[in-house]
Protein backbone atom coordinates (compact mmCIF):
# COMPACT_ATOMS: atom_id res chain seq x y z
CA UNK A 1 0.00 0.00 0.00
CA UNK A 2 1.26 3.77 -0.69
CA UNK A 3 1.51 5.60 2.59
CA UNK A 4 2.71 8.58 0.91
CA UNK A 5 1.78 11.74 2.80
CA UNK A 6 -0.99 12.96 -0.15
CA UNK A 7 -4.37 14.68 0.24
CA UNK A 8 -5.81 11.15 -0.85
CA UNK A 9 -4.14 9.80 2.56
CA UNK A 10 -5.27 12.32 5.07
CA UNK A 11 -8.61 12.07 3.50
CA UNK A 12 -8.79 8.85 4.37
CA UNK A 13 -7.14 9.29 7.60
CA UNK A 14 -9.85 11.78 8.44
CA UNK A 15 -12.35 9.81 7.91
CA UNK A 16 -11.10 7.26 10.07
CA UNK A 17 -10.77 9.54 13.07
CA UNK A 18 -13.89 11.10 12.67
CA UNK A 19 -15.20 7.28 12.77
CA UNK A 20 -13.81 7.42 15.95
CA UNK A 21 -14.92 10.22 17.56
CA UNK A 22 -18.66 9.51 16.26
CA UNK A 23 -18.18 5.59 17.86
CA UNK A 24 -17.05 7.41 20.91
CA UNK A 25 -19.77 10.33 20.65
CA UNK A 26 -22.22 7.40 21.03
CA UNK A 27 -20.61 5.65 23.68
CA UNK A 28 -20.69 8.96 25.59
CA UNK A 29 -17.13 8.84 25.67
CA UNK A 30 -16.20 12.04 25.74
CA UNK A 31 -12.48 12.44 26.36
CA UNK A 32 -11.74 10.03 23.38
CA UNK A 33 -13.85 11.61 21.48
CA UNK A 34 -11.78 14.57 22.12
CA UNK A 35 -8.99 13.35 21.19
CA UNK A 36 -10.05 11.87 17.83
CA UNK A 37 -11.65 15.48 16.64
CA UNK A 38 -8.37 16.94 18.15
CA UNK A 39 -6.46 14.64 15.70
CA UNK A 40 -9.05 15.08 12.52
CA UNK A 41 -8.57 19.52 12.95
CA UNK A 42 -5.01 18.41 12.69
CA UNK A 43 -5.37 16.43 9.82
CA UNK A 44 -7.83 19.01 8.27
CA UNK A 45 -4.99 21.71 8.81
CA UNK A 46 -2.42 19.13 7.08
CA UNK A 47 -4.57 19.25 4.17
CA UNK A 48 -4.87 22.59 3.75
CA UNK A 49 -1.14 22.89 3.12
CA UNK A 50 -0.67 21.04 0.25
CA UNK A 51 -1.09 23.72 -3.29
CA UNK A 52 -3.24 21.38 -4.96
CA UNK A 53 -5.73 22.00 -2.25
CA UNK A 54 -6.12 25.45 -3.00
CA UNK A 55 -9.65 26.52 -4.53
CA UNK A 56 -11.09 23.35 -2.82
CA UNK A 57 -11.38 24.11 0.72
CA UNK A 58 -14.71 24.30 0.83
CA UNK A 59 -15.75 20.71 1.70
CA UNK A 60 -12.97 21.52 4.75
CA UNK A 61 -14.88 24.23 5.91
CA UNK A 62 -18.20 22.18 5.70
CA UNK A 63 -16.15 18.63 7.39
CA UNK A 64 -14.49 21.78 10.09
CA UNK A 65 -17.87 23.14 11.39
CA UNK A 66 -19.31 19.07 11.32
CA UNK A 67 -16.51 18.49 13.59
CA UNK A 68 -16.74 21.61 15.66
CA UNK A 69 -20.79 20.47 16.51
CA UNK A 70 -19.72 16.97 17.47
CA UNK A 71 -16.93 18.80 19.39
CA UNK A 72 -20.10 20.85 21.14
CA UNK A 73 -22.02 17.56 21.79
CA UNK A 74 -24.59 18.47 18.47
CA UNK A 75 -24.34 15.89 15.69
CA UNK A 76 -27.64 15.81 13.68
CA UNK A 77 -26.46 14.07 10.46
CA UNK A 78 -27.14 10.85 9.63
CA UNK A 79 -23.81 9.09 10.41
CA UNK A 80 -23.98 6.70 7.68
CA UNK A 81 -23.64 9.03 5.45
CA UNK A 82 -21.05 11.03 6.77
CA UNK A 83 -19.29 7.90 6.49
CA UNK A 84 -19.95 7.29 3.15
CA UNK A 85 -18.67 10.17 1.93
CA UNK A 86 -14.91 9.23 3.09
CA UNK A 87 -15.04 5.41 1.45
CA UNK A 88 -14.16 6.08 -1.75
CA UNK A 89 -10.82 8.09 -0.21
CA UNK A 90 -10.15 5.18 1.46
CA UNK A 91 -10.91 2.57 -1.32
CA UNK A 92 -8.90 4.53 -3.72
CA UNK A 93 -6.25 4.63 -1.24
CA UNK A 94 -6.00 0.91 -0.33
CA UNK A 95 -5.68 0.47 -4.32
CA UNK A 96 -2.83 2.37 -4.80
Amino acid sequence: MNTNRTPLFYMANLGSEISHALLEYEKKDFQKMRDSIFRAENIIKKIKEFPEMKGRTGELEILKSIIKNLSQKKFELDKNQLLDYFSPFAIRLMSL
